[in-house]
């Protein structure tokens, strides 16, 4: 079941976070951060639960000069691993996408690395398509 995140569910997102990443986050920077997008109006956490949470799905509203009205970013969407194949992450994008369209936004954005193909195989089956370069510069 797709359902909005709850701050309880911040340790099991937290474990999802490393999947993603393949690394151990800072913890601390997480929970701080988590508990922000908790509490903000321009971001969505959604979960796939049953038993345990399978799959998350974070969102964040934008405003920018240069487009006609508000957009969405996809901003990180992992499932386990053990539960992929399942369309767990189909179900979380047709749950935004219904979301973003409730809320009249323009478009929907998403950035993946370059070396996740499978992740850029996902996207393209659920029609995004690769319009944008994204460029990033360490600090």
């Amino acid at each position: 079941m797709i359902e909005k995140a709850r701050l309880e569910d911040c340790d099991e997102i937290y474990d999802l976070m490393c999947i993603l990443e393949n690394q151990k986050l800072d913890y601390d920077h997480f929970k701080q951060t988590y508990h922000q997008g908790i509490n903000s109006n321009d971001v969505i956490y959604l979960v796939y639960r049953q038993d345990k949470i399978l799959g998350f799905l974070s969102f964040q509203i934008h405003r920018y000069l240069h487009h006609n009205q508000d957009t969405g970013e996809i901003v990180e969407l992992v499932v386990l691993p053990e539960s992929r194949g399942q369309r767990i992450g189909e179900q979380l994008l047709q749950a935004i996408e219904a979301k973003a369209n409730e809320l009249r936004l323009e478009q929907i954005e998403l950035s993946t690395s370059t070396y996740r193909k499978q992740a850029h195989h996902f996207y393209e089956q659920n029609d995004y398509e690769m319009l944008h370069y994204n460029y990033t510069k360490n600090l």
